[in-house]
């Protein structure tokens, strides 16, 4: 449903890293456009890490990928930690256990209502969801192997195309940008060409 009374922001990427560096628990609904153009995401938070997400037909890594591209959007987390809080952001916030500064920057928004100072070095959920941003697939074998397999499949010329532009450098986000197609139809043809054994994800 529409979040009608979500709260802006100008990079999706800075609510992703509040909530991890917080080590909060619950789910972020996202948002952007209006009518037919109309995108929405969700991202299910344990404890800072990110164990599911979901945008428009996208999940997993994919969707996290697509989503940390959003820049302008709207969101609300729900926290299922059960520890009461208080504050005006108290529907998006978690537990705090001590004060923290207020933002120092526009982007760091909610930073005063999400996160303990003491866990701002803390890398390890940052680390954790990176990989599926800036790795994209790779080959198994030789790509003269892989064209083979791909003609006995059957597969189509967009599947040649999308194999061939694989190079385990090139990102999710990347992929779709070369093909010029949408990423629910980028995604499917990866699937295609995962299920037969030619590529495979980092």
């Amino acid at each position: 449903m529409p979040l009608k009374r979500g709260t802006p922001t100008d990079q999706l990427t800075n609510v992703l890293q509040v909530i991890q560096l917080g080590r909060k628990t619950g789910q972020l609904s996202v948002e952007r456009g209006e009518g037919p153009q109309r995108e929405w995401g969700e991202v299910t938070f344990s404890n800072g890490h990110i164990t599911a997400a979901q945008s428009g037909q996208l999940d997993g890594q994919t969707a996290l990928a697509w989503l940390r591209t959003w820049g302008p959007c709207r969101f609300v987390f729900v926290s299922t930690q059960t520890d009461r809080i208080t504050g005006p952001m108290a529907h998006i916030s978690g537990p705090s256990s001590m004060p923290s500064p207020p933002p120092t920057s526009q982007s760091d928004f909610s930073a005063q209502h999400l996160t303990d100072p003491n866990q701002r070095a803390m890398t390890g959920p940052l680390k954790a969801v990176s990989s599926p941003v800036t790795q994209g697939p790779r080959r198994t074998s030789a790509a003269d192997a892989g064209l083979k397999r791909l003609t006995q499949a059957n597969l189509s010329r967009l599947h040649r195309h999308l194999y061939l532009l694989i190079d385990g450098n090139r990102s999710f986000i990347e992929l779709v940008r070369l093909m010029g197609r949408q990423p629910g139809e980028v995604q499917q043809i990866l699937q295609d060409l995962e299920n037969i054994g030619i590529i495979q994800f980092p």
